[in-house]
């Protein structure tokens, strides 16, 4: 039956983080995740930081942005992965804020996927979405970022179906566009434990 009512709901990137991890590991994450009220976005300064960027802001108030946190390791990874997307994409024409957010219900909607890519650049091969992953650990390799396109597709299948959506890796500097077909079935397996584990959490 379709219409559950929501266990769990993840951001894309916390998905693709459990998706990673091993099993006994994933039953710890699930559990805490459990107990509070929602996770830490430590992507909120980073995606403030590129959309301001977008919209003209100087690097002092960049700065102040990403400078937002008490926790030192986690401003120096954002300025890193702010420069990496400056070196990268910072200069680009059509550079543009991506506004839209989207979500994926996995295992009958007991799963809700929140995707909310940080910008897209319009040119001349088309308009390429963005959703950026700065974490050192898990590394995001091919078949992780397959997982991250595949949810973005998926997200904005209604609203948005004929954009090429991307995972840009912050920490090297990589783009994944590529999706292999093994990937729909591998989320749904991961969807499933996920959701077992919440319920007996």
């Amino acid at each position: 039956m379709s219409g559950s009512f929501p266990i769990l709901t993840l951001s894309l990137n916390t998905f693709i983080r459990y998706y990673s991890v091993d099993h006994s590991k994933l039953i710890g994450e699930v559990s805490r995740r459990m107990q509070q009220s929602g996770g830490y976005d430590f992507y909120r300064l980073l995606s403030e930081a590129i959309k301001a960027k977008i919209r003209g802001a100087t690097d002092d108030e960049i700065r102040f942005i990403l400078g937002g946190t008490s926790n030192p390791s986690e401003a120096s990874y954002n300025k890193a992965a702010y420069d990496m997307f400056m070196s990268k994409y910072g200069k680009k024409r059509g550079l543009t804020d991506f506004e839209k957010k989207g979500k994926v219900k996995l295992c009958d909607g007991e799963l809700v996927i929140v995707v909310s890519p940080q910008f897209a650049i319009d040119d001349s091969s088309g308009f390429s979405v963005f959703n950026v992953w700065a974490a050192q650990n898990p590394k995001l390799d091919r078949a992780r970022a397959g997982v991250g396109v595949y949810l973005m597709q998926q997200a904005f299948q209604k609203t948005a179906p004929n954009y090429d959506y991307k995972m840009f890796d912050a920490v090297d500097g990589k783009t994944y566009s590529a999706v292999n077909n093994t990937i729909p079935q591998a989320i749904q397996n991961v969807a499933r434990t996920v959701v077992d584990l919440a319920k007996s959490a």
